[in-house]
């Protein structure tokens, strides 16, 4: 399954990913997790797959061990 390829800046460094919508649900996958939220009207996929992205690094940078 193909996606959309996101990039964000965190601290300097950049994280990628790809996000995937089905219906009204937007998926964010990167090699570190995934995460799903539903789409809210008015809301740009781009952003919402953003946000997402930002709280994957912010989870995983909170990791004992992790290695972002």
């Amino acid at each position: 399954m193909s996606g959309h390829a996101i990039h964000i800046k965190v601290d300097g460094r950049t994280y990628s990913g790809t996000y995937n919508v089905d219906r009204k649900i937007l998926t964010v996958t990167t090699s570190y997790g995934r995460k799903s939220a539903e789409i809210a009207p008015k809301v740009g996929h781009e952003t919402l797959a953003h946000q997402l992205l930002q709280e994957l690094v912010q989870q995983e940078k909170s990791r004992k061990g992790s290695t972002l």
